[in-house]
């Protein structure tokens, strides 16, 4: 049986290996599309304009950041 630091040591690292996997999916967003409104990406929750800086940063970004988080 594992003791408590073995445990601690499994939990950190799934803990990294999913950390890993959240930056490395920061370039493809999987969540929902952006709403076009007059040529403009707005957000698919609460419908305000999401920044092109956002937009850069998560390609395909659907939700503005107080909607993502």
């Amino acid at each position: 049986m594992p003791d408590i630091f073995d445990q601690a040591s499994d939990i950190e690292a799934m803990e990294r290996a999913a950390a890993i996997a959240r930056a490395a999916g920061r370039s493809a967003w999987s969540g929902p599309a952006p709403e076009w409104m007059d040529g403009v990406a707005c957000c698919a929750e609460c419908g305000n304009p999401i920044p092109q800086a956002r937009r850069n940063a998560l390609p395909g970004v659907g939700l503005c950041v107080a909607c993502a988080e």
